[in-house]
This record gives structure tokens, C-alpha cells and sequence, in this order.
């Protein structure tokens, strides 16, 4: 039986920017529709006036809601939870939530373009790349990118399945400077504010890390996220040297007050080196759909930079194609490296466990006889060396 992955670690290392240029905001179901089965178009307004009032930023938007407008109009009395009827809602109710934000953006001068992403768009190479200028464009000619999640088409095997993880990727996208997960609370308390009126927002911490037993959890169904998946998020964003911001979006000043570059919310900063752009890209996947899995002498041989030799494959997983990227695990299914593969999913179990030798025997000189190269993998953060 092959070991699935039972730990997907993120792995790239960053830079503190403390004037943000580059600013993803993001915005929950809860707070675009303020508690209510109706989006709240007087507080997309406000964002707009917020975002028109700093000129000099380049802002994108990650805005759910598509669910939860649509959902009425399907006969619905509460946001579905089953698949196909989530994604019906989706359907109509994306286009009703992008001629909100369109009709907010156009009081103050400014246009708005939807861009609408799956997670093969983000594991794949070049769609990521095609996403990457496709959002460049857009800002460089002073549209408002709105983004969202596919959700009319996400399956499980593309689904990022929130908008707060769906966020940290697209602040890699566009190199932002700053994320801000905007909700309906002033950050992250120190302690359950529900049930000790003592508690009180952590204005700054070094990594998400550091707040982790502090997610209380979400409270209404017509949100897919809470403070831990915001947490991951930051982890994420901070991997690859954004710092995040998590603050209440549902006041105008400090929408205002992120985007000029003051305090707001509880800052998580970011880490200290950042990697370059592929490895960024590598760093930030989720959902990888193929894996191998390695003894321990792969495991050692990884953590000194070496190659992937098959020798030591002892399984793989899933269905994967030669230069797809892929997690490599050891027998817990534990992840400690993950990189672009030089053999499709059945060539590997064809030559797992065997020496140089053997493999060009079994699959021809031409093809070489490295599963994974060091210069296009990326290792677990503990294991990177000093």
C-alpha cells in the first residue's frame, strides 16, 4: 500500500516589506454579505472609495461570495452544502457578485476584471504563468483584478477549497507586498473573546506559527474558512515573503489604513530569505496530485541536495506525467521534498529500486536515469540547510 501524504509542508523562505506597492485583499463570504443571505453592496462601496483613495497601489481583490449569491435564486433557503447544488450557486451567482464589484469600482473611476482559478491553473507550469501575466496586465493597466475560485467547475482534485489559501497564491502571483485577510473580527485574539471579555488582539507576531492554538473556529455555514485556514494561509504567504495582515474589513478606516502601509489587525511578518521564482512556485502548491514515496537513505540523500535516483523509490501514488510537480514522502507519509519529475507515474514503477544499470536497460539510454534533480526540487523548511 502506498503511504499517501499525511503532511504537506510549504517551503519557501522570504523578505519584510514594510511600504506596501503590491496589496491582495481579501474579503470572506460573512463579511461581503455582513451575517445575511444578501451581499452588502454599500460596503463593496466602501472598499472601492478605499482602494481609489490610494492611487499609487496596485490592488487585487480575492472576494468569495459566489455561493452565497447565487444560492436564492436556485430556491434555496440556506447556502447548499452538496457539490453539484454549490456549484450551481457558484454559477449564478458569479456574475451577480462580479457586477456588484464592477458597479462599486465604476463610481470611483476604476474598472474591474474577473479572473477565475482552479488549482490546476497553479500546479501546472505554464497556466500559473499564464495566470501570472494575465494578473500583470491587468494592473499595469489600472484594472482591479477581482479573483476567485472556480467553484462552478472545482472537483476534488482541483479544488484549493478556500479563499484564504486561494489569497497567499495569488500574492505570489503578483509579488505582493502585503496580504490582508479582511474579516469580521479586529484580528486574532489572545483568548476565545466569546468567552473571556478580557481577550485582546495580538497586534504583531514573527510567524503563524506562534498563534496556532489560538483558532477558535468559524461560526456561520456560509463560510468554507476561520481563523485556522487564515493561519495556513499567512504560514503560506510567509514562506515566500509576504507578511499578512488578518483585521476586521468591515471598517472603512482600516481597509484605508492597510493600504496606506499603518497598523491594523494582528501583522504576521514574513520570513527572512525569499526564494526565486520557480522555486516560489513550487513552494506554494497544494493538492498535488502525484507522490513518491522513498527509504530512508533517499531521505538522507535529498537533505545533502543529491539527486532522486530510483533506487531509492520503494512506491508511487497517484497519476502523474514526466515534468508534472509532485511530493516525494517517506513510508508515514510524511512530505520532505517535492519537485518536478522526469518520468511519468508508469515509468517509475516500472524501474522503483533499481540501479543506473538496470533502469537503462528497462527504459533506453536516452532517457537518463534520475527520477528528480536538486536543481528543480524544493526541500521541507527544517531540512533546508544552513
Amino acid at each position: 500500500m502506498v503511504a499517501y501524504p499525511s503532511k504537506m509542508i510549504d517551503y519557501s523562505r522570504p523578505m519584510n516589506i514594510s511600504s506596501p506597492k503590491t496589496v491582495v485583499l481579501k474579503f470572506g463570504s460573512r463579511l461581503l454579505t455582513n451575517g445575511t443571505a444578501e451581499l452588502d453592496t454599500e460596503r463593496m462601496a466602501s472598499v472601492a472609495r478605499a482602494v481609489a483613495a490610494c492611487a499609487d497601489r496596485n490592488v487585487v481583490i480575492v472576494s468569495s461570495g459566489a455561493v452565497a449569491a447565487g444560492f436564492q435564486a436556485l430556491g434555496h433557503v440556506t447556502p447548499p452544502t452538496r457539490i453539484a447544488r454549490r456549484q450551481a450557486a457558484a454559477a449564478v451567482g458569479q456574475g451577480r457578485l462580479m457586477k456588484l464589484w464592477g458597479d462599486a469600482f465604476h463610481d470611483v473611476g476604476l474598472s474591474v476584471g474577473q479572473i477565475l482559478l482552479t488549482n490546476d491553473c497553479l500546479t501546472d507550469r505554464r497556466r500559473y504563468v499564464a495566470a501570472r501575466r494575465a494578473l500583470r496586465a491587468l494592473l499595469q493597466a489600472g484594472v482591479v483584478p477581482i479573483v476567485n475560485e472556480n467553484d462552478t467547475v472545482s472537483v476534488d482534485e482541483i479544488v484549493v477549497g478556500d479563499n484564504d489559501n486561494l489569497a497567499a497564491m495569488t500574492a505570489a502571483l503578483v509579488d505582493a507586498d502585503l496580504l490582508a485577510l479582511l474579516t469580521d473580527v479586529p484580528g486574532v485574539y489572545d483568548r476565545d473573546p466569546d468567552v473571556d471579555p478580557d481577550a485582546r488582539v495580538i497586534s504583531r507576531v514573527s510567524s503563524a506559527k506562534e498563534l496556532r492554538s489560538l483558532c477558535f473556529g468559524k461560526k456561520e455555514i456560509v463560510s468554507t474558512g476561520g481563523m485556522e485556514t487564515k493561519l495556513e494561509a499567512a504560514e503560506r504567504a510567509g514562506r515566500y515573503g509576504v507578511p499578512t495582515v488578518i483585521a476586521a474589513g468591515n471598517e472603512p478606516a482600516v481597509v484605508t489604513a492597510i493600504l496606506a502601509g499603518e497598523a491594523a489587525g494582528t501583522r504576521i511578518e514574513a520570513h527572512a530569505e525569499p526564494l526565486r521564482a520557480r522555486r516560489h512556485w513550487m513552494a506554494v502548491q497544494k493538492g498535488l496530485t502525484g507522490w513518491l514515496v522513498v527509504d530512508d537513505g533517499a531521505v538522507h540523500a535529498l537533505r545533502r541536495r543529491a539527486s532522486l535516483l530510483p533506487r531509492g523509490v520503494v512506491g508511487v501514488g497517484g497519476r502523474f506525467r514526466r515534468g508534472d510537480l509532485i511530493a516525494v514522502v517517506d513510508d508515514q507519509g510524511v512530505e520532505h521534498a517535492r519537485g518536478i519529475v522526469r518520468f511519468d507515474d508508469r515509468d517509475v514503477e516500472r524501474i522503483r529500486g533499481m540501479h543506473t544499470d538496470e533502469v537503462k536497460v528497462v527504459l533506453g539510454v536516452e532517457t537518463g536515469t534520475v527520477v528528480m534533480r536538486p536543481d528543480r526540487m524544493v526541500l521541507s523548511t527544517e531540512e533546508i540547510p544552513a
